[in-house]
C-alpha cells in the first residue's frame, strides 16, 4: 500500500470529524477547498535534518496560517506540512493559493520550498457527509496531482474565478481520480515564476 501523503491525511481527518463549514460558505452556499504541503518533504527532511526540517516546517506553517486568514480563509485542518482551508470565495482561495507559491519560491535558505496546491469549489448537504466527503476527496485527489510549485484547480473553482482578467489558466486536461466517477478537468493557475 503506498503511503499516504500529508493531504491525504488531513483529507481523512476532516472526513472522520465531521466537519461544519457552514460559517465558511459563500451565498450560494459553495465553499472552496484548498489543500497545500511541501513536495517530497521526507526528502527534505532527509538532507536537512531533523533540527532543521522542524524549523523549516514551522515557518512554513506559521506563514500558510497567516496568509490563509489574510484572504478571509480558515485552516480547518493541518498535519505535518498538509492544510485543508476553506474559503467563502473560489477567487480568494485562488489569490491565497498564488501568495503561498510567491511567499515559498525565493529562497528559505536551503532554496525554493516546492509547494503544490490544490483547489475545488462545491457545496455542502449537512445531513448527509458523502457529498462533503466526495468534496473533500476530490480536493485531495486534485493537490496529490499537482508537482511542486504548482496551483491546479478543479472546473468548478476554474468556473467561478474564470472571468477574473488577474487571473490565468492553463488547461490540464482531463483527469480520472480512484475512487471518484467520471473525469475531471483540471486547469492550473499562472502565478508568475
Amino acid at each position: 500500500m503506498p503511503e499516504l501523503s500529508s493531504i491525504d491525511v488531513v483529507a481523512s481527518a476532516a472526513r472522520a470529524d465531521g466537519l461544519d463549514f457552514g460559517g465558511v460558505s459563500s451565498p450560494d452556499g459553495a465553499i472552496t477547498l484548498l489543500l497545500v504541503d511541501i513536495e517530497n518533504l521526507q526528502e527534505l527532511w532527509e538532507r536537512l535534518g531533523e533540527p532543521r526540517a522542524l524549523e523549516l516546517v514551522g515557518d512554513y506553517s506559521g506563514l500558510v496560517e497567516k496568509l490563509v486568514q489574510t484572504h478571509f480563509g480558515n485552516v480547518v485542518k493541518s498535519e505535518g506540512d498538509g492544510f485543508m482551508c476553506a474559503f467563502p470565495s473560489a477567487h480568494s482561495a485562488v489569490r491565497c493559493a498564488i501568495e503561498i507559491q510567491r511567499t515559498f519560491a525565493g529562497e528559505q535558505g536551503e532554496g525554493p520550498l516546492l509547494v503544490r496546491s490544490g483547489l475545488h469549489s462545491g457545496f455542502l448537504i449537512e445531513r448527509g457527509q458523502e457529498l462533503m466527503g466526495r468534496n473533500v476527496v476530490l480536493a485531495a485527489r486534485i493537490a496529490n496531482h499537482a508537482k511542486g510549485g504548482e496551483i491546479l484547480v478543479s472546473s468548478s473553482t476554474h468556473e467561478y474565478t474564470s472571468t477574473d482578467a488577474s487571473l490565468q489558466f492553463e488547461e490540464r486536461g482531463e483527469v480520472h481520480f480512484k475512487g471518484l466517477l467520471g473525469e475531471h478537468t483540471l486547469h492550473a493557475v499562472g502565478w508568475g515564476r
